[in-house]
């Protein structure tokens, strides 16, 4: 069932008062906080004070836990990727630690159901495991817990990485006149192996030239 914006926060709202007194989230796909998550708080910012001096780092972790409830309700979000963007965007790292951690106690922030999604819009646009891996290890997520890269989705070996990069290919045939060599380059940038690739661009360059020579015949 689909959830607006602001059923997402009234319900993340109402988790993390759960959360602080120990009962179960009722947010969707969440998890419940074991007793030392619960205890655990993070160190605050050394900076923090009365008055939050203007010109350096945002201490806040509510200001940037706030930031994060809005980037969540818009599309999932990976950890490392929100810590990246809050110091990017000038809050301290101990404010990101502590809204981080409180997001990801809450069920908003949740790493391996965003791999899920990542890895199925990858594989829908006719990406290579070797990329999808590298995206998701750039991001700290391990990849054997990612289900939906293994499972059912034809990107466990060979043989269907070559299927995959083939209908890649003749969906969005390279335009050039050495066409395999093309081929090749372009399923390499979408991040198939070198030995998938060229597997995958003589098969189909091969396949292109007998249909041309048929209908030469």
């Amino acid at each position: 069932m689909s959830h607006s914006s602001d059923d997402v926060k009234a319900l993340l709202r109402a988790n993390i008062a759960a959360i602080e007194s120990g009962e179960r989230s009722s947010l969707p796909g969440a998890r419940q906080a074991t007793s030392s998550e619960r205890k655990a708080r993070p160190v605050s910012c050394e900076s923090v004070s009365v008055g939050r001096d203007k010109e350096g780092p945002d201490d806040s972790p509510e200001r940037a836990f706030r930031k994060i409830e809005r980037l969540a309700c818009a599309r999932e979000q990976a950890s490392e990727a929100l810590r990246r963007r809050l110091v990017r965007e000038g809050f301290c790292e101990d404010a990101v630690e502590e809204a981080v951690a409180r997001a990801q106690a809450c069920g908003l922030v949740d790493d391996l159901r965003y791999a899920d999604v990542l890895v199925r819009s990858r594989l829908s646009q006719g990406k290579g495991r070797r990329g999808i891996v590298a995206e998701l290890e750039d991001l700290g997520i391990a990849v054997d817990e990612v289900a939906s890269l293994s499972e059912g989705q034809g990107v466990g070996d060979d043989a269907s990485e070559i299927s995959r990069a083939i209908a890649l290919l003749e969906r969005k045939p390279p335009r050039s006149k050495n066409a395999r060599e093309a081929a090749y380059r372009k399923l390499v940038q979408k991040g198939y192996g070198s030995s998938v690739a060229s597997s995958a661009a003589r098969q189909w360059h091969e396949s292109l030239c007998s249909a041309q020579f048929d209908r030469i015949g």
